[in-house]
């Protein structure tokens, strides 16, 4: 990314950061929703970003509420069957919860005490696919894999319990993920992030031959494995500490929907140009649009698929357009150069491209 157009994405945040009202834009201050209820049941199917939403116009603000409660140690921790209570103490809200004692089940062979988990902080039975099955990875790292070859029946697909001759894996004590390469990933300046990948299933090996090939049995199958899908050692993913957190310097785009649809619209889920070393699990980003440059002059016009040249020679001056904010997301898995996000806020659809600032 050139300096010229770093400096241009910056301005343009900044601009969309300054648009939104002070009380958005500072954690330290709270703005509890007109149609907040004064009271909340916490119902099993709740998600923490619903509850959230019902209180705040900014979710990620959520911790703040409880910031005077002495009960709850991690305000991320919300349990069926609680009870939420808004009130305010010097003018400023605070969250109570009430909460039921701890059910205990007597048996003849024992005495046993229950506790229900706590909600999710995102709606995992939507995004748990995503977040179990699907993945980036370089390039290089990626046609390093060993694949799978084929089998003694001549078949080139295979399901649970078929056993595959695959080139050898160098780790001998772990299953393996079976994976096939998607699409092409690349960011806003057509710099390549890696392939999006799909998980196949789960083979174990089966025996530890000196070759350079490999027996394997199929343990687990999302799909028909095929002939030269890959095998990666499998990633025991934990989303428990997904904790909402708001973005401050971070800066990046939307490359494109996760299930290349042109449009994307709320609840789509999308990849975004930022990586675990820019950005957090349950970060939420602000989502801004630009419009196009215009030429002014006599008689205005878009600067679209004007030349340089013509451009020079039109007589007008460059206008850029301001970003405004469309929408928001939450970012639930992160890569090397990517991540995946939910869209929770969307005024308009998108296209990919649009900018990611602060919320």
């Amino acid at each position: 990314m050139t300096m010229m157009k770093k400096l241009s994405m910056l301005g343009l945040i900044i601009f969309g950061v300054f648009m939104i009202s002070v009380k958005s834009a500072w954690a330290d201050i709270i703005n509890i929703k007109t149609d907040a209820p004064q009271t909340y049941v916490v119902k099993k199917d709740d998600t923490l970003w619903d509850i959230s939403n019902l209180f705040l116009d900014q979710p990620w603000l959520w911790p703040e509420l409880w910031r005077n409660n002495t009960q709850i140690e991690n305000p991320h921790l919300i349990y069926p069957g609680d009870v939420l209570r808004l009130r305010y103490v010097d003018g400023q809200p605070v969250m109570n919860i009430a909460r039921d004692k701890t059910l205990i089940l007597l048996t003849p062979e024992s005495l046993t005490k229950t506790k229900p988990s706590p909600i999710g902080v995102l709606p995992w039975k939507v995004l748990g696919p995503y977040f179990k099955n699907d993945s980036i990875i370089d390039i290089d790292v990626y046609n390093a894999l060993p694949r799978l070859l084929g089998n003694n029946e001549g078949t080139s697909t295979f399901v649970k319990q078929d056993f595959v001759l695959s080139h050898k894996p160098v780790a001998t004590d772990t299953n393996y993920t079976i994976i096939r390469k998607g699409k092409l990933l690349k960011d806003d300046d057509g710099d390549v992030i890696g392939y999006q990948v799909k998980n196949v299933g789960e083979v174990e090996l089966i025996n530890s031959s000196s070759g350079k090939q490999q027996i394997v049995r199929v343990v687990k199958s999302n799909r028909e494995a095929r002939t030269g899908d890959k095998l990666r050692p499998v990633e025991r993913v934990d989303n428990s500490d997904l904790i909402l957190q708001a973005s401050t310097t971070q800066i990046g785009r939307i490359i494109a929907n996760i299930e290349d649809r042109s449009l994307i619209g709320k609840r789509d889920v999308v990849v975004i140009s930022l990586g675990a070393s820019d950005v957090e699990l349950g970060m939420v980003m602000g989502i801004y649009a630009q419009g196009p440059a215009i030429l002014d002059s006599e008689k205005p016009k878009y600067a679209i698929g004007q030349s340089p040249v013509k451009e020079l020679f039109s007589g007008g001056e460059r206008v850029e357009q301001p970003a405004f904010k469309i929408g928001e997301l939450v970012i639930f898995k992160t890569f090397d150069n990517a991540s995946y996000a939910w869209i929770t806020k969307a005024d308009k659809h998108m296209k990919g491209g649009e900018y990611l600032g602060q919320p």
